[in-house]
C-alpha cells in the first residue's frame, strides 16, 4: 500500500480559509483502507438527522447538499465535487447531519469508519494530519458562517456561495490568551470577527491610567471603527481566553456591508451598544463572566465539592453545568478525551462540544484535576476566570502554580477556605510571596452567607456600598447600613473616602449594623484633640488611637469583605487606592483632612483626605464591581458656606477673639477655619462628584442632606445616623423592589 513521502505535507496555509482538499494520490491511498459503497442517482447518501459514525470520500458521480426544502424549488444546491469529505464535521463532531446529500447521478463513495480512521494515525500520519486540518478548517467555517449571517446577513440559502465568494480575502488568527490582537494607535489593516473565545478592549488615558472597557464576545466585531474612519485604532485589545478571529480586508469588509443593508444596522448596533459604554472615564463595562476555573491550591482542598457546592450557589442566577475531566470524559464516552493535546484528532471535537456547552449555559465551572495536567492548563485557557481554593489553614505556598499564573494579563483569584468557626482571616498576605492574585476572598465553610457573597460577586450580581466623606455628618453612613439590615440588603463589597472609610472599615471586618453603630459611637465621640496650629489644627493622637483600635491589627486582605479606601498623595498630586497593607495606615491616610490632621508620612510621600480628589470614590468600585449594583452615599452638603455678614477682605483673629469675649462689641459671624478647610477638600473633588452622577456611574445615589450637623460636630452621631436612615430606607427599598433589582437579591436562609 502507497505511503506519502516525507516531503509532502498538508497544504493548509497559515491562516488560509481557502478549502484544503485531498489530491489525488491522497485520495487513492485513504480509498485503499476503505470499502467502498455505490449509491444510484436520487438516492441520499445520509438524511437529516443522520448520525453515522463514519464519514465518505467521495470518488465519482454527482452528489449535492440541501438546505432546504425551498433550495429544491428554486434549483439552488451546494455542489459536491469529486474528491470532497462528506460528513467529516459531523465524524469530529458527533453531531446528527442537519442536511440530507443527494446523488443526482451514479455515484461511489469511499466509507471511512473510526477504526480506519484512528489506524491512520501509525500507517499514514501525514494523510491523517491532512484529515484533522480540514476537519479543523471546517469547524471554523460552520461557526464562521454562523457569525457572518447574523452580522451581514440574512443570506438565507446563499450562504455557502457568499463564504465561497470570500474565501480569498479571509484570514484566521490564533490569539492565545493574554496576547494582543492590536495596541492603541496602531494603523487599521482590516476588521476582524472573533469567531469563538473573548477579547477585552482597554483605553490608555492621557495621565497613562489603563482603563477597562468592552468584553467582545463571539460573533461580534472589532476593529471595524478605525477602518470606517480611516483613524488609528482608538483602543488596545487583547485575548482573555484563547481566541480564534477572522481577519477580513478593507475590501471584504466594504463589500460585506453593501451586499446587504441589515448589515450596515447589524454593525451599528454594535457599534452603538459599545460607544454608549465608553464615557470619559467611566470604568469598566466588560461582559459578565460565564466561564469559570477552580485550581487548588493545595492537596487538601476538596475541590469536586466545592466545585458543586458553587454550581447549585451560581444556578440561581442562571443555568449552569461542572465540568472536570471526569465528566468530560463521561460525557463524550471516551476516556482519556479530556487530556487530548490539540494535535490530536479528539481535540476537535472536545473543543466543539465544550464551545456548545457555553452556547447553552449562563455560566461554565471548569474544575481543574489536583496535579496539573492537559485538562488543568485548558481550563487555564478556555476561561474567563481562574479562581485558586486553597485551604486557609494550609501552608501558603502558590509556587507551583505560579509558572501558569504569571502569562501576560493574566487575571486570577484567590479563594481562601476557612473553617466554620473561624473569628477573622489572618496572614493572607502570606499567600502572595510566589504570585500575587488581583482579587481575594474569604469564605467559612458551612457558612452560607459567604458562599453566597462569592456568588454574588462571580455572577456580576454583587450589592457594593461607596461611602463618601463628609466629616461627623458621615455618621448618616450608619443608619444607611442599618436601613440595609433591616430591608435583608446583604453588602458584598464596601469601600471610603475620609470619614466613609473608618466606618466602611468595621463593616468589612463582619460586623453587623448594631455592632458597626456600637463601634462607631464608642470609637468616634470624642476625638478631637486641639494643638497649636503649626502643622494642623488638630494633633490626631486621639483620632489615631481610635482607627488603631478598631483596625485591630487587620490587614486589608484578611478583611472578610473586598474592602479599599482611598487618600490623596500631597507630593505626587495622584489619586491613592488602598487595597492591601495594614488598614490602619490606610484608613487614617483617607481621614487625614489638610491643615486639620496632620498628613502622613509614607515612603517618602505625604498622605492627606481622599476627598480632596476623590470624595466618593464611585469610579473606582465601579471598576471592581462593573455589572453588580452600586450604592453610593453621598453626605457632603449640597451647597457650601455661606457669607452670614460683609465681614471685608480682613481679619483679625486677636480682634474676633475679643469681640467674642465682650458680647457687646458685635462680633461679625464669620466661617471657622476648620469648616472653611473641609468645605474647600469637598469642593476639589467637586468635579468628579458631578461625573459620577452625570454619567449615573451608581446605580442607586443617595444624596444625603445631614442638615443641622457641622462637618466637626463627632457628638452628633445619633442625631446624623437618625437622618441617614430615615433619607434612605424608603429609597432603598423602592430599588430594590424593582423588577430589575430583584434579581440581584438571593437571600442566604
Amino acid at each position: 500500500m502507497d505511503t506519502l513521502p516525507t516531503n509532502v505535507t498538508a497544504d493548509l496555509r497559515a491562516g488560509s480559509v481557502q478549502s484544503i482538499k485531498l489530491n489525488q494520490q491522497e485520495r487513492q491511498i485513504l480509498a485503499d483502507y476503505t470499502q467502498l459503497s455505490y449509491v444510484s442517482a436520487k438516492e441520499y447518501l445520509v438524511t437529516e438527522g443522520n448520525g453515522d459514525n463514519c464519514f465518505y470520500l467521495l470518488l465519482s458521480g454527482n452528489m449535492v447538499k440541501e438546505q432546504s426544502g425551498k433550495t429544491i424549488t428554486l434549483g439552488m444546491y451546494e455542489q459536491l465535487e469529486v474528491g470532497e469529505l462528506i460528513g467529516l464535521l459531523n465524524f469530529f463532531t458527533e453531531e446528527k447531519h442537519l442536511s440530507p446529500i443527494l446523488a443526482r447521478t451514479d455515484s461511489q463513495v469511499a466509507i471511512v469508519t473510526r477504526e480506519i480512521y484512528d489506524s491512520l494515525l501509525s500507517e499514514q500520519p501525514l494523510l491523517w494530519q491532512k484529515l484533522q486540518n480540514i476537519g479543523l478548517q471546517m469547524m471554523r467555517k460552520h461557526r464562521l458562517s454562523i457569525h457572518l449571517d447574523k452580522l451581514f446577513g440574512p443570506f438565507g440559502v446563499m450562504l455557502p456561495f457568499v463564504l465561497a465568494d470570500i474565501d480569498n480575502e479571509l484570514e484566521w488568527i490564533t490569539l492565545p490568551s493574554g496576547q494582543t490582537l492590536f495596541s492603541q494607535g496602531d494603523l487599521a489593516d482590516g476588521a476582524y470577527i472573533l469567531v469563538a473565545g473573548r477579547l477585552q478592549m482597554t483605553t490608555t488615558l492621557l495621565d497613562g491610567r489603563e482603563v477597562v472597557n468592552n468584553a467582545i464576545l463571539a460573533g461580534e466585531t472589532i476593529g471595524e471603527t478605525a477602518l470606517l474612519t480611516n483613524q488609528p485604532q482608538s483602543h488596545t485589545v487583547y485575548a482573555v481566553r484563547d481566541s480564534e478571529l477572522v481577519k477580513l480586508s478593507n475590501f471584504c469588509f466594504e463589500l460585506m456591508l453593501k451586499r446587504n443593508t441589515q448589515a450596515i444596522h447589524n454593525i451599528a448596533q454594535i457599534l452603538g451598544k459599545r460607544l454608549s459604554n465608553l464615557p470619559f472615564e467611566k470604568g469598566a463595562s466588560k461582559a459578565p463572566v460565564r466561564c469559570i476555573s477552580l485550581l487548588p491550591a493545595n492537596d487538601s482542598i476538596r475541590l469536586s465539592d466545592f466545585a458543586q457546592q458553587l454550581c447549585k450557589s451560581l444556578a440561581e442566577y442562571g443555568s449552569t453545568r461542572h465540568l472536570s475531566s471526569d465528566i468530560v470524559n463521561t460525557e463524550l464516552s471516551a476516556e482519556g478525551i479530556a487530556q487530548c493535546q490539540e494535535n490530536e484528532a479528539s481535540s476537535l471535537r472536545l473543543v466543539e462540544w465544550l464551545h456548545l456547552q457555553e452556547d447553552n449555559c449562563q455560566f461554565l465551572v471548569y474544575q481543574s484535576d489536583q496535579q496539573w495536567t492537559d485538562w488543568s492548563a485548558r481550563c487555564v485557557r478556555q476561561t474567563d476566570q481562574v479562581i485558586v481554593v486553597a485551604d486557609a489553614n494550609a501552608q501558603a505556598d502558590l509556587s507551583s502554580l505560579a509558572p501558569h499564573l504569571s502569562g501576560e494579563r493574566q487575571r486570577w483569584s484567590l479563594v481562601l477556605l476557612h473553617n466554620h468557626d473561624t473569628d477573622r482571616p489572618r496572614n493572607t498576605a502570606a499567600w502572595f510571596s510566589s504570585v500575587a492574585p488581583d482579587a481575594i476572598y474569604h469564605v467559612r465553610q458551612q457558612h452560607a452567607a459567604d458562599l453566597a457573597r462569592l456568588t454574588r460577586i462571580l455572577s456580576g450580581n454583587a450589592i457594593s456600598l461607596v461611602l463618601g466623606g463628609g466629616g461627623a455628618r458621615g455618621f448618616a453612613h450608619l443608619g444607611v447600613i442599618k436601613a440595609m439590615e433591616e430591608l435583608n440588603i446583604p453588602i458584598d463589597m464596601v469601600c471610603g473616602s475620609s470619614m466613609g472609610a473608618p466606618i466602611a472599615g468595621i463593616i468589612a471586618q463582619g460586623a453587623n449594623a448594631d455592632e458597626v453603630i456600637r463601634r462607631a459611637k464608642k470609637a468616634y465621640h470624642k476625638i478631637i484633640d486641639f494643638t497649636f496650629p503649626l502643622v494642623s489644627l488638630i494633633a490626631g493622637k486621639r483620632i489615631s488611637q481610635t482607627i488603631k483600635e478598631q483596625t485591630q491589627g487587620w490587614d486589608i486582605e484578611d478583611y472578610w469583605l473586598p474592602f479599599f479606601c482611598v487618600s490623596t498623595n500631597l507630593t505626587t498630586a495622584l489619586p491613592v487606592v488602598h487595597y492591601r497593607g495594614d488598614s490602619w495606615l490606610a484608613i487614617r491616610s483617607s481621614v487625614s483632612i489638610p491643615g486639620v490632621l496632620p498628613p502622613v508620612p509614607h515612603q517618602g510621600d505625604l498622605l492627606v483626605d481622599g476627598g480632596v480628589l476623590n470624595n466618593l470614590p464611585v469610579d473606582i468600585m465601579r471598576e471592581i464591581n462593573p455589572f453588580g449594583v452600586v450604592i453610593a452615599v453621598d453626605v457632603a452638603p449640597p451647597l457650601g458656606l455661606k457669607a452670614k455678614s460683609d465681614y471685608g477682605t480682613e481679619l483679625s483673629g486677636w480682634g474676633l477673639l475679643t469681640q467674642r469675649f465682650f458680647p457687646w462689641l458685635k462680633a461679625p459671624s464669620v466661617p471657622s477655619i476648620g469648616s472653611t478647610i473641609m468645605q474647600a477638600m469637598v469642593a476639589g473633588s467637586a468635579l468628579k462628584r458631578q461625573q459620577i452622577i452625570d454619567q449615573q456611574q451608581a446605580d442607586l445615589y443617595l444624596n444625603i442632606h445631614v442638615k443641622g450637623v457641622g462637618m466637626l460636630q463627632f457628638e452628633a452621631q445619633a442625631k446624623a445616623t437618625q437622618i441617614g436612615y430615615e433619607a434612605s430606607r424608603e429609597r432603598l427599598k423602592s430599588y430594590f423592589e424593582t423588577a430589575s433589582a430583584k434579581t440581584t437579591i438571593k437571600q442566604e436562609g
